[in-house]
């Protein structure tokens, strides 16, 4: 048999293939290396994530080949490296890339090949891995790798308990995104706007879904629950639109309700208002308070507390307790949430435990930066896998900073822009609750740790941190003093018009969201909201306006007609309109009564005025709301008074005497007999004579 013939049959048979077969066959043209950008590992899981003694860890994966050709039977090897038990050392070890040079301790090579383009899922075991650590406990830094493709990650271990547990609290922002059509004028735009903010697959709808079964205390904007705030302030659905944007932002506060009970909810300052931009702002100081207020009422029907401030920038100052101090009032501020960096002295080795009190007693609970962070990276299976681990090695470097120091705590807030992929997020949840030396605990009981602890000198640290949203502060201290002028315009032109509850309703919700942190993420959607809202108020007060007109008023004491126009496609009513001479030759005695005026018209009113002196007098006009809003534009009235003082009497009179006296030359120029009137008008002898007009009255009404 032909040898090529032998090879073929014991292949088919499954049999031993001797080496001579191997010469027979053609050789394959030679491909270049494979390199780290054409192979990449996603990971799937690291199990346990902290394994016990005798536990083996189980690595599994995708391996994805992107070259140009195939992979043929690849090995995936878990390689241990070295570090420090340090923060620093986990965070550098995470960043590094390429592969790591130590002891393989598992490996797994892929049955047959990977095609160019094609993925293959991998597992490697790594017998009994709490062996492998070099303590008791603790962290063990590996990569996993294949060719020049690697991933580094950690796997966490113990042996024995040879620490002090750490207690462990977690908070999330349940706030809405940056959307400036969120509010205002209703329309299809808002109606889409109000979907995807609330709808599924929403961020509000996945941080929900992520943290309904953890142990994670809700930090809760108000304007998430419309029905729970006072009836004046949110809006009113009035249209088929505004019913269902009302039935999907109800739908979400129902959700929320439902489930408030075990998450020990915060109620944030109503819009989530940007304490950390407007404390120490004494003209921002009246709103904050209301919105406090209105968080007071929505914590008591949510059985939560809105006596915690929690200022976007994570930073504490002893200024800016004071200022926050100001603000809330009822409820009196009970603590602060803040960064961990802001309270940390410069040059420490060590980290502060979460719950801390202030030099002036305020309890403070200080978040950890770098856990935080990694809580807000699961966005995807992938990294949240990473971060998991991550957690793991980094909790355990902080426990290594003090291990035998009992009462220590933990605190984990997510970011306001807190975007997770629900069921990463829900793993990592599952995960990091069995980690041993981290013991669960509630925000409210880390609360009274912190009301019992010792001032420490690092507590009224005022070194700034980063921001927790990525973003400056968009309220400054022009800005501020401009919403609160927004917020009184809006209110006070509302009470004019005859769709005031609506326009209320609607616009001074917009004005007051321009208060929200959200903005500190987008600058530019601040102010296309800002517009909007400056816009609404300024149809009102310029649609509303008094013609400008001449008058000459050719009296002593009399009345002046002005005409205002409404060029509004709704009623007014109730404004008010105040005239002011600009000099004393006119007097006004009296004002206007209040005005209603139609859609697109216009009413004329009078006024009372007495003329002093001669002269050009212009006018003041003023329209005004009924709390004392100004409204109109300026207009141009100009009065040109001549009044007629008694001379005219005297004048009138010395008319009405040369009038008689001509009357009587006619008569007796012209007597009987003495020939027809050359103007043919007949004269009876004896009849009496003309009479005199009777003077003009001393009141004129001009025009």
């Amino acid at each position: 048999m032909h040898r090529a013939s032998v090879c073929r049959v014991l292949a088919a048979a499954a049999l031993a293939v001797p080496a001579w077969c191997a010469v027979a066959t053609p050789a394959t043209p030679a491909s270049a290396a494979p390199t780290a950008a054409d192979v990449t590992l996603d990971l799937s899981s690291v199990t346990p994530a902290v394994a016990k003694a005798g536990d083996d860890l189980v690595v599994t994966g995708t391996l994805h080949n992107g070259g140009g050709s195939a992979l043929a039977r690849p090995t995936v090897s878990v390689v241990m490296g070295s570090m420090e038990p340090t923060r620093k050392a986990v965070r550098d070890w995470a960043a590094q890339t390429g592969p790591a040079a130590g002891k393989v301790v598992g490996q797994s090579r892929l049955t047959g090949s990977v095609p160019a383009g094609g993925s293959q899922t991998f597992s490697v075991r790594v017998p009994k891995l709490a062996t492998l650590g070099p303590a008791a406990y603790g962290a063990i830094p590996l990569s996993i790798q294949s060719g020049p493709a690697s991933i580094r990650t950690f796997a966490g271990y113990q042996q024995t308990k040879q620490y002090q547990p750490m207690s462990i609290s977690w908070a999330a922002p349940l706030t809405l995104d940056p959307d400036p059509n969120l509010f205002g004028g209703s329309g299809a735009a808002r109606e889409t706007a109000w979907g995807e903010a609330l709808g599924e697959g929403s961020r509000v709808a996945r941080v929900i879904r992520a943290t309904e079964d953890a142990p994670v205390t809700w930090a809760i904007d108000p304007t998430l629950t419309p029905t729970l705030l006072p009836d004046d302030v949110d809006i009113e659905a009035d249209s088929a639109q505004g019913r269902q944007e009302s039935a999907i932002r109800v739908a979400t506060e129902d959700r929320i309700t439902d489930l408030a009970a075990q998450h020990s909810p915060w109620v944030l300052p109503d819009t989530d208002a940007d304490l950390a931009a407007v404390a120490g702002i004494r003209a921002g100081e009246p709103l904050m308070r209301s919105f406090v207020d209105r968080a007071d009422g929505v914590a008591a029907k949510l059985d939560g507390r809105a006596d915690i401030a929690w200022p976007a920038d994570g930073g504490y100052t002893a200024t800016r307790e004071s200022a926050l101090r100001r603000v809330f009032r009822v409820p009196a501020l009970a603590g602060q949430v803040t960064s961990g960096a802001a309270l940390t002295p410069a040059g420490s080795a060590n980290t502060p435990s979460a719950a801390q009190r202030s030099t002036t007693g305020l309890p403070l609970l200080a978040y950890d930066d770098s856990l935080s962070g990694l809580l807000a990276r699961t966005t995807s299976a992938s990294d949240g896998v990473l971060s998991t681990q991550q957690f793991v090695a980094d909790s355990v470097a902080l426990l290594n900073e003090l291990p035998g120091t009992e009462g220590r705590s933990v605190f984990v807030a997510a970011p306001r822009s807190f975007n997770p992929d629900p069921d990463t997020a829900r793993s990592f949840f599952a995960a990091t609750a069995t980690i041993p030396w981290l013991a669960p605990t509630t925000t409210d009981a880390m609360l009274a740790k912190a009301r019992r602890a010792v001032p420490t000198s690092s507590a009224p640290v005022t070194r700034p941190s980063v921001p927790a949203t990525g973003g400056r502060a968009v309220l400054t201290t022009a800005r501020v003093g401009q919403l609160e002028q927004t917020v009184r315009t809006v209110r006070g032109v509302a009470q004019i018009r005859d769709d005031g509850d609506a326009f209320l309703r609607t616009w001074t919700r917009a004005a007051e969201q321009l208060a929200s942190t959200r903005w500190r993420a987008a600058p530019t959607a601040w102010n296309t909201l800002s517009g909007r809202v400056s816009e609404a108020a300024r149809q009102t007060t310029t649609a509303v306006k008094v013609s400008a007109s001449t008058i000459n008023f050719l009296a002593d004491s009399g009345r002046l007609q002005i005409t205002v126009t409404n060029d509004l496609a709704v009623p007014v009513d109730d404004v008010k309109l105040t005239v002011e001479a600009s000099n004393p030759r006119l007097r006004i005695d009296s004002q206007p009564a209040v005005l209603r005026i139609g859609p697109r018209s216009r009413a004329t009113v009078t006024v009372r005025v007495t003329a002093l002196a001669a002269g050009p007098v212009p006018l003041r006009t003023t329209l005004t709301t009924p709390d004392g809003t100004v409204i109109g534009q300026g207009a141009d009235v100009q009065v040109r008074v001549t009044p007629t003082g008694h001379w005219i009497y005297w004048g009138l009179g010395g008319v009405a005497g040369a009038i008689l006296l001509l009357g009587i030359v006619r008569t007796f120029r012209r007597r009987p007999g003495s020939g027809p009137d050359p103007t043919g008008s007949v004269h009876s002898t004896g009849s009496p004579p003309p009479t005199a007009p009777d003077p003009l009255p001393r009141e004129a009404t001009t025009a």
